[in-house]
């Protein structure tokens, strides 16, 4: 075989095993949905927003000021205010 053609057929061959890897090492659909694109597998996995860090504390009254307690399932904001996590 000539030079190009030998090229040719490496750069061939590597690119199949590229794609297979690709494909092998792609990670699974969490869902069929209706939503989704058929594309969608290709590009990168949606990204899921994880729910915060919960501290578990409360906002309380304490003499002579506000603090942060101990509290369940909701975090202490500035201001003294006691939101649900």
């Amino acid at each position: 075989m000539c030079r190009p053609v030998k090229m040719a057929v490496r750069f061939l061959v590597l690119s199949a095993v590229v794609v297979a890897a690709a494909l092998t090492f792609a990670p699974a659909s969490p869902s069929h949905s209706p939503y989704l694109s058929a594309l969608s597998d290709l590009a990168a996995p949606p990204v899921l927003a994880g729910k915060g860090h919960c501290p578990n504390t409360a906002c309380e009254f304490v003499a002579p000021a506000h603090a942060c307690l101990e509290g369940s399932g909701t975090k202490c904001l500035p201001g003294c205010i006691t939101q649900s996590c």
